[in-house]
């Protein structure tokens, strides 16, 4: 793949692994160092493009990896969520337009979700084919069942700060 399409293809998983322009090309270089990549160049509508392949030593890497158990620890970090333990009944009212727009952002996101599977390529990534496999679909269900599990949250927020203390 050449960057641009890398580009597009990190954002696919940008939820649970954000990784922004700046990192891409660095991590390339590094890959490349490493021998677990090559590039070619060609020239594509008048640019230099480096289109990017892996090489053998990076696909035995990327097996070793992906067999490896996971070395992080799970992180619950969450700014939403210490905001909303540390709420008393007095600071609600005041908190109540963000924690609706926390909301809405919440069902907006599972709306474009849903949108982005409609005009999918079938297995719920719209990258190019083949791109994406059966377990990338599972990783997008999963995100979006932790949205949907985040705006059932807030909707019980929203309702528990209608009953009296």
């Amino acid at each position: 793949m050449h960057g641009y399409l890398l580009r597009r293809y990190a954002r696919e998983y940008s939820w649970m692994y954000p990784m922004s322009n700046a990192n891409i090309y660095p991590a390339l270089h590094s890959l490349e160092a490493d021998g677990f990549i090559a590039h070619d160049t060609e020239i594509f509508n008048g640019r230099v493009r480096k289109t990017y392949h892996i090489l053998e030593a990076g696909r035995e890497e990327l097996q070793r990896w992906l067999l490896d158990p996971a070395e992080q620890e799970q992180s619950y970090r969450d700014q939403l969520l210490l905001k909303i333990a540390m709420l008393s009944d007095e600071a609600v009212p005041g908190a109540r337009s963000w924690i609706q727009d926390s909301l809405e952002a919440c069902r907006q996101e599972i709306d474009e979700h849903d949108a982005a599977l409609r005009g999918s390529n079938g297995n719920g990534c719209s990258g190019e084919e083949g791109l994406a496999s059966r377990y990338t679909k599972l990783t997008r269900d999963y995100a979006v069942d932790l949205i949907r599990l985040r705006a059932e949250f807030l909707e019980r927020v929203l309702q528990a700060a209608e009953m009296p203390a």
